[in-house]
């Protein structure tokens, strides 16, 4: 015990003989100790939420009520479903407490082992859908497509069968479309399991910052790159246009990118919710990211590379600043992260623990500022004002999924290990071109 005793107050005198070291050593020396806050970190966080914060204090004044065109036209809703047998009947009643009245729900069974296709056979015997049972799998692009195909309306809205929406939902997802500039719109996509336990929490925190309000700035910007496959709305025509869902994993964002590809703005529905179910698991969660991840690298650096070209069709000021967003904020970021620990780890060691303390308290003050006008931009801060209780571990959770996206970027590049994802099917992994 006494050993203990006398190693602990070395390290706090070390800790104090570091910290005094650090706070002495002149601003120059600080900023390049902490250059990835000061630099990057804090000029993103104040620069994009309070520039969303200043635009919702003028949406509360100006925006209109979403009001659709009369006769209101028709909208499909497309689901494709595989074993989702505890989820696809909460997510279908969400949809019939709608208050937009023409909507048509299109389920698609994707080759379910479970009891998910006796429910929708239940629903379907009740109107409440239309059931269209694959009898092989197909994957989602492919069953996505199939729904695409037998649809009727206007607009095809594509959900997620973990997912259920605020009543308002698909009235406010069309808004946007009243712009014939718009050919698709993102929905405001929440975490339904919020607090189920310390990484669904983590999640809240992520959308609500990084969708509620990140989405918004880069829609507002004219860049924002993908509308999420849990819940987000397209023009039929275009869909159509550029060939429905390609196979393979990153429809959302391939089928995005297309659809900008031809000049057309994507927008954001803030008021649009969406709950989703997020991963229960780290395990569950790193290979969901993996996938993400590995997703930005085939859809923005192989498949629609052309987009960079000057003498391409494609070419487009907007679609690059778009892609050179993405791949910053998801690829450079987790390379820089890496820099600075080399840097650390090279020049600074003997400090190395005060440096990682320093910056955990900074990027806390950070998440804390952040977390504040993401709930004040929602509305949601009665109800989620706990989220504040997990900043300290939300700095550590960045820490985990950068190193993720280097993982996932070193898959991709080296081992284009996105064309044998399991998330497909073989016979449609077979069917999708390397890029």
């Amino acid at each position: 015990m006494e050993v203990i005793v006398i190693e602990l107050q070395r390290f706090f005198i070390d800790f104090d003989d570091g910290l005094h070291e650090i706070l002495h050593s002149g601003l120059p020396h600080l900023i390049g100790l902490f250059w990835p806050f000061f630099l990057i970190e804090l000029n993103r966080y104040l620069f994009v939420d309070v520039y969303v914060l200043c635009k919702s204090f003028q949406k509360q004044v100006c925006e209109p009520f979403p009001c659709p065109t009369k006769p209101p036209p028709q909208v499909s809703v497309i689901m494709s479903v595989l074993n989702e047998g505890g989820t696809i009947e909460a997510s279908v009643r969400s949809l019939q407490e709608q208050d937009y009245p023409n909507i048509e729900i299109i389920v698609v069974d994707d080759g379910s082992t479970d009891h998910t296709l006796d429910i929708c056979r239940k629903l379907a015997a009740e109107g409440a859908i239309r059931l269209f049972p694959m009898e092989n799998r197909q994957g989602k692009s492919g069953a996505l497509t199939y729904g695409c195909r037998v649809a009727r309306g206007d607009y095809l809205v594509f959900m997620d069968s973990d997912s259920s929406l605020d009543r308002r939902a698909i009235r406010h997802i069309l808004q946007p479309f009243q712009d014939e500039n718009v050919g698709a719109v993102g929905g405001n996509v929440g975490v339904r399991n919020l607090y189920t336990n310390l990484l669904t929490r983590l999640q809240g925190f992520e959308y609500l910052c990084g969708i509620t309000v990140g989405r918004q700035f880069r829609a507002g910007m004219g860049i924002l790159g993908i509308v999420s496959g849990a819940f987000g709305a397209f023009r039929r025509s275009l869909v159509e246009r550029v060939g429905w869902h390609e196979p393979g994993p990153g429809n959302d964002s391939d089928l995005t990118i297309r659809i900008r590809k031809m000049g057309k703005q994507v927008a954001f529905a803030p008021k649009a919710i969406c709950l989703t179910n997020a991963p229960l698991t780290w395990e569950k969660w790193v290979r969901q990211r993996l996938r993400w991840n590995r997703n930005i690298i085939r859809n923005r650096i192989r498949k629609h590379r052309d987009t960079f070209n000057i003498y391409s069709d494609h070419f487009n000021v907007q679609n690059i600043v778009s892609f050179l967003d993405t791949l910053a904020f998801s690829v450079g970021l987790a390379g820089i992260w890496l820099v600075y620990m080399i840097q650390l780890m090279l020049f600074e060691h003997h400090n190395y623990i005060v440096i990682f303390v320093i910056n955990l308290i900074m990027f806390s003050a950070a998440k804390f500022l952040q977390i504040l006008i993401a709930l004040q931009v929602s509305g949601r801060f009665a109800s989620d004002w706990r989220l504040i209780s997990v900043i300290p571990g939300m700095v550590l959770y960045r820490i985990i999924e950068k190193i993720v996206r280097i993982v996932a970027c070193v898959q991709e590049i080296f081992f284009r290990t996105s064309y044998h994802d399991p998330f497909a099917p073989e016979k449609v992994r077979q069917q999708v071109p390397l890029h």
